[in-house]
């Protein structure tokens, strides 16, 4: 009975990773960065968000600008120090699962992927996608020419889900929209991001958006207002990016990290956390909202997106939408309302009605 009961016990901390420092120290942090920490978008909203950390106790470390096919060494190295390491890329994400598979002793955490285990590594994701939605509303209000230009990253399932958010968004107030796509293939490359845009530009895209985490776009819709008076609108990506063309800024999807990752170490820290999660956090727990809208701005423009920003918060919209109302791919087949949930979005590897661009191979 004795060993019955040891067992019993054995499995409990197991099962909530309940560490030996717990109730003694905070758990200390590790993270990794696939750009530099002042991109001015995606890492360094990570960045920030891990940072917050510190005003709460807990201590962390960092390695930036590592690349996908490098990470298991430093993820090997950032777990000998920490009770918990996290990986801020798609791209990490099955080298993140063999290095736990390896150290049971760390928790690993894999920020926008879908793999995990039962023991000691788990994954998380802000649905970028609800916000990407409202801004191609703001897009579909603004445009005149009906064309929006994207500056792609990387053809993976969380950019095509935005993308198509995006569209969906801008087709809700302006059917005749058509997105058109320049992939650079790359997450931080400020040259490339610029010829790119330029392309968009030259091809009447007036709306000019990055999944990038360069302002590129926001740059040259500025300039090309100054010195062309030319009317082309801008939107930022994971972060405020309104100070690089104040003029021409519409507002962008921005992550608020911080949330989450409190609520992650804290249930560390209290032994309470539970691999299989699969942290799903959206506007309703702002783990993503809009950032500040750009002072030119129409006011009607304003209202109809935070009104239906604040129905989402209100439960009034679901968790999936606007995926889960059915959609119209590019090829023009359908599918059925309720159908695409998580699983979906994390393998979604198609476009929407109303993307001009051709689907590229996944790499």
């Amino acid at each position: 009975m004795k060993k019955i009961i040891a067992l019993a016990a054995v499995v409990a901390i197991v099962a909530t990773f309940s560490i030996s420092t717990v109730g003694k120290k905070l758990p200390s942090v590790g993270y990794v960065l696939v750009g530099p920490k002042n991109d001015g978008g995606w890492s360094m909203r990570h960045h920030q968000g891990f940072q917050s950390l510190t005003k709460h106790g807990y201590k962390v470390s960092m390695v930036e600008m590592v690349p996908e096919a490098d990470s298991k060494k430093i993820f090997r190295k950032l777990a000998r120090k920490n009770d918990i390491v996290f990986a801020t890329s798609f791209g990490y994400m099955d080298h993140m699962l063999k290095v736990a598979e390896k150290d049971q002793d760390t928790i690993f955490m894999h920020a926008t992927g879908y793999k995990g285990n039962d023991t000691n590594m788990d994954n998380y994701v802000c649905h970028s996608f609800q916000a990407r939605y409202l801004t191609g509303i703001a897009a579909g209000m603004l445009t005149k020419t009906n064309k929006i230009g994207v500056v792609g990253s990387h053809p993976i399932p969380e950019i095509i889900r935005n993308i198509n958010a995006l569209t969906i968004g801008a087709q809700s107030v302006n059917p005749d929209i058509e997105v058109n796509i320049v992939w650079i293939n790359s997450w931080f490359d400020p040259p490339k991001d610029m010829d790119a845009a330029k392309a968009l530009l030259d091809a009447e895209n007036d709306i000019l958006f990055t999944t990038t985490d360069s302002p590129s776009v926001v740059t040259l819709a500025q300039q090309v207002w100054k010195t062309d008076g030319k009317e082309v609108w801008s939107m930022g990506n994971d972060a405020p990016m309104g100070n690089n063309g104040p003029d021409r800024y519409i507002t962008g999807m921005m992550f608020n990290w911080n949330v989450l990752y409190k609520e992650i170490v804290d249930q560390l820290a209290a032994g309470k956390l539970k691999m299989g999660q699969r942290w799903n956090w959206g506007l309703k727990e702002n783990c993503v909202g809009l950032s500040p809208w750009g002072k030119n701005v129409p006011g009607e423009v304003v209202n109809k997106v935070e009104t239906i920003k604040m129905n989402w918060i209100n439960d009034d919209l679901d968790e999936w939408y606007p995926f889960s109302q059915g959609i119209t791919k590019q090829n023009g087949s359908t599918i059925k309302a309720g159908v695409i949930k998580r699983p979906e979005l994390e393998t979604m590897d198609f476009f929407v009605k109303g993307v001009s661009s051709p689907f590229p191979l996944f790499k």
